[in-house]
């Protein structure tokens, strides 16, 4: 298969910010909703209404825009189209079909992510991704998603960070289904490869010139200690957690999706232990998730990605703070480090932050804040933080070749 080529009718680089269903539209018919009625998230939070932006997406939409940006990453909540087995509502796909409308009358390209960690209810009472049979309601789901979407809607992810999906569900048991059964790692990553690669040509069936990807979540792993064991530890976590679902699926994909938050300081003990740090702690600043900063780490992923020959997407990258100049040093010296990566010759076309909004931080609650806009909860109001004019001015320079002057609004890492 030859390698893609970006859509000449697309912007050269793709500047954006995401958000996820869930999290911005709150709870529906899915398992995230069980999960939160039983207590399972920090606080005893509940979604709710999350942001909001299912009644609001306009107003978000009219900031990113105000912003600078030129594209915006969402997804589509399965468990709203489909709430039964069967039975669909067209209301729902025509919500999702006027958010696309929306933004791209705004000058924004949507790109749609069609699974974002929820499931209906129903299919997960069936055993979700883990059932018999259970790639066929998907990919039924998969193409009528795109069919509705496909006149504005140029590129479509099938996962976000499906490992992510499996260890904190399956192995960790931190989100539904709450299973600690580490043997399932390797069975569901398999399966979920597969969907992939079938949801793959669900897609060009119904949309031809679309562009289908994945968003692969990347650690910068580094062994903790010069041993040669937890060298090799770091190098087999690279190996399990960041290469092999790409590999299985590459040619399958038009790009590449890269979400990067942090490294990781590996032993031979402590292989997969995110936010696991060195002896003696921290080397580098801490986010509110208690994540280090590393923006090297992402120019290095940048470099890894490259042997696959295809596009490369930051489809998610960003921080939670209180401080938003801290934000803004965040965004400064990861976008570097995306130029640094681009110059030298990777494939890069697009950088999407996470979030565009504060959001439900999934089993951590209301209480990060990832925003370039943040909310109220109490009232819903939104304010557009400082932080965001950094992307913004990286947005209106164009395709990212080098670094624009240091905001006076931050300090650097």
């Amino acid at each position: 298969m030859p390698a893609p080529t970006w859509p000449a009718d697309l912007p050269p680089f793709l500047w954006g910010a995401a958000t996820s269903a869930h999290q911005v539209e709150g709870g529906t018919d899915n398992d995230w909703t069980d999960w939160e009625a039983a207590g399972r998230v920090r606080g005893q939070a509940r979604s709710g209404a999350a942001c909001d932006h299912w009644h609001r997406y306009r107003e978000d939409l009219d900031l990113l825009q105000a912003i600078g940006l030129n594209a915006y990453r969402f997804s589509v909540e399965w468990s709203r189209v489909e709430p039964e087995p069967g039975r669909v509502d067209p209301a729902a796909l025509d919500h999702y079909r006027e958010v696309a409308r929306a933004a791209r009358t705004r000058g924004l390209i949507p790109c749609v992510t069609l699974h974002h960690f929820t499931l209906p209810r129903w299919f997960a009472r069936r055993g979700g991704f883990a059932a018999a049979g259970a790639g066929r309601p998907f990919l039924a789901q998969v193409a009528r998603t795109v069919r509705a979407l496909a006149p504005w809607v140029p590129c479509f992810v099938v996962f976000n960070e499906p490992l992510i999906y499996v260890l904190m569900g399956y192995v960790r048991g931190e989100w539904p289904p709450g299973l600690r059964q580490p043997h399932r790692l390797l069975t569901l990553s398999r399966r979920l490869a597969r969907l992939q690669q079938e949801a793959y040509a669900v897609i060009k069936a119904e949309a031809p010139g679309a562009l289908v990807g994945v968003a692969k979540h990347q650690v910068h792993f580094l062994p903790a200690t010069p041993r040669w064991r937890d060298r090799a530890a770091a190098a087999l976590a690279g190996r399990l957690f960041n290469d092999a679902f790409l590999e299985a699926v590459a040619d399958r994909l038009d790009f590449i999706g890269l979400n990067y938050y942090t490294r990781n300081w590996v032993t031979a003990r402590h292989p997969l232990t995110p936010g696991f740090h060195p002896p003696g702690g921290p080397g580098g600043p801490v986010t509110d998730m208690d994540w280090e900063v590393d923006p090297e780490g992402l120019e290095v992923l940048l470099h890894r990605l490259a042997r696959f020959r295809l596009p490369i997407v930051v489809t998610e990258n960003g921080i939670a703070t209180t401080d938003d100049g801290f934000r803004t040093a965040f965004l400064e010296a990861h976008l570097a480090a995306l130029a640094r990566a681009g110059a030298a010759g990777v494939p890069i076309r697009g950088y999407f932050y996470w979030a565009a909004l504060d959001n439900f931080e999934w089993a951590l609650g209301f209480g990060p804040r990832f925003g370039l806009i943040a909310v109220d909860y109490a009232t819903q109001a939104r304010r557009v933080r400082p932080s965001a004019a950094v992307l913004g001015a990286w947005a209106r320079a164009g395709p990212p070749s080098a670094p624009p002057p240091p905001s006076p609004t931050g300090d650097r890492l």
